[in-house]
């Protein structure tokens, strides 16, 4: 190994310390929010062999990441479940720098990782207990097996292999994944050997996609398309402001990408990579819909990062004129990536803000509720959060959400019941359902115990407890 080889290698290290201390220094930044709760009592269920009621429509029954966050919790709880997620972000921003090396000099390649794990999207979803870093990671690892094809004559075959694989896990553990299929596939075309690329990648891929399909997919069709339905319609804004809403967490990137169409070198590469990034972007755009668009940004910067960091090496020669002076480009690069790190460090603190803080709701159960009682949340969900944090200390206690009460007192309409406990929240509720739990509130004698402020990024909400009064 060359001197240089060994301390780039050393700074690739170095960074990747530096991404694992920052992002376990506030593992416990929030309480759970309802997905994070959600998965992990989806992945007990599944670790014990249960039925999973709910997973078609929650999660379309993706199993890969529940059962990993799983598996954290029992090992160390939400901070448990949420630290599996720092090594597939780890992971991904070493498998973004060595595809970058496929195509880019060593320095620009370490660029593209320090761009990758800068990013305040990638902080954050490396320690939420949610899908998008674990798909983002087999999807970067796909288009790596794909590069790294191209220069290996002897491994062509395993490596294309590996890459369908890498690609079915990355689309079956988050659906949305699978718009990056089609153009991962025309990549692979344009390179050698068609017909190794066929047999070891095209066909092998679409062969456990179909089969997933028809196995996991198609008996719950109508609960999954019914969901989808569903979240396209509550989720629809503006194109404008879609794109505004998506772009803001891009920006950056996309700006230093662009910039990078005019190296000299790799122009052409910058742009091809940018145009890769693309295809969730459109799927958002297109659709309309709003859900998630924050977190499925990972997956553009998979492949944004290599092409920004061709724009930071661009602007780098432009700033420093080409000097010869030693200092002079080193300067306007660190005075980039610093610029680069405190946007990042923004981002991150609203994006941890973005979901209410329940601590304090969960406390006050936890030091004023009893085994056996029942509470209600104003919402079609967001039970799961109260489920997951307080059910091993009261395990009868039976937590749900207003539509699921509503059900149960029409499937026995000759017993009216009233929950011990109604939760008004202002983050999770909807119209509908805020109007049937103050309906329960003023028929069933119920008091307002005590209302808790949640501070939130984009503003203040309030969570509202109200327990039945003795009769």
């Amino acid at each position: 190994m060359s001197n240089s080889e060994f301390v780039r290698n050393h700074y690739l290290i170095a960074l990747l310390i530096y991404g694992f201390f920052v992002i376990t220094a506030t593992l416990n930044f929030n309480s759970p929010y309802h997905d994070e709760a959600l998965n992990i009592l989806m992945g007990r269920q599944i670790l014990a062999q249960e039925t999973v009621p709910g997973a078609a429509q929650n999660t379309g029954s993706v199993a890969i990441q529940p059962v990993i966050a799983a598996l954290g919790d029992s090992a160390g709880g939400i901070w448990g479940a949420r630290a599996t997620g720092i090594f597939f972000g780890l992971a991904l921003t070493a498998t973004i720098y060595f595809s970058a090396l496929t195509l880019l000099p060593k320095t620009q390649s370490l660029f593209a990782a320090i761009l990758f794990l800068l990013s305040g999207t990638t902080l954050y979803l490396s320690k939420l207990a949610t899908y998008d870093i674990v798909a983002a990671f087999f999807l970067g690892l796909s288009f790596l097996c794909v590069l790294k094809s191209e220069q290996s004559e002897k491994h062509r075959g395993s490596l294309l292999l590996t890459s369908s694989v890498a690609l079915f896990l990355a689309t079956i553990t988050k659906y949305v994944v699978a718009v990056y299929a089609p153009p991962l596939l025309l990549c692979a075309l344009f390179s050698k050997r068609r017909l190794l690329i066929v047999s070891n990648f095209i066909i092998p891929f679409l062969v456990l996609t179909g089969l997933y399909v028809w196995l996991a997919l198609y008996p719950i069709a109508d609960v999954l398309l019914g969901s989808m339905r569903s979240v396209y319609t509550e989720t629809q804004i503006s194109k404008l402001q879609l794109a505004s809403w998506a772009f803001r967490w891009v920006a950056m990137p996309y700006l230093l990408a662009v910039f990078g169409f005019f190296h000299k070198e790799h122009g052409k590469t910058a742009l091809t990579l940018t145009l890769l990034s693309t295809p969730v972007l459109l799927f958002h755009l297109l659709t309309g819909a709003e859900q998630s668009v924050n977190k499925n940004v990972i997956f553009a910067l998979v492949f944004l990062a290599p092409a920004a960091a061709i724009g930071i090496d661009h602007l780098c020669n432009i700033f420093s004129f080409n000097a010869s002076s030693s200092w002079v480009k080193p300067f306007f690069t660190i005075t980039l990536f610093l610029v680069v790190w405190a946007f990042g460090l923004s981002q991150l603190q609203w994006l941890q803000r973005q979901y209410p803080d329940l601590d304090p709701v969960i406390k006050y159960f936890q030091n004023n509720g009893r085994d056996g009682m029942s509470v209600v949340i104003d919402s079609d969900f967001g039970d799961a959060v109260y489920t997951y944090s307080l059910k091993d200390r009261f395990p009868r206690a039976r937590f749900s959400s207003i539509s699921v009460h509503d059900r149960n007192n029409e499937a026995n309409s000759s017993h009216l019941t009233y929950p011990d406990y109604i939760i008004l929240d202002d983050y999770y509720t909807k119209s509908p359902y805020r109007v049937r739990a103050l309906t329960y509130i003023r028929e069933g004698n119920y008091a307002r115990i005590q209302t808790f402020i949640a501070n939130m990024s984009w503003g203040k909400r309030q969570i509202t407890i109200y327990s039945r009064r003795t009769p």
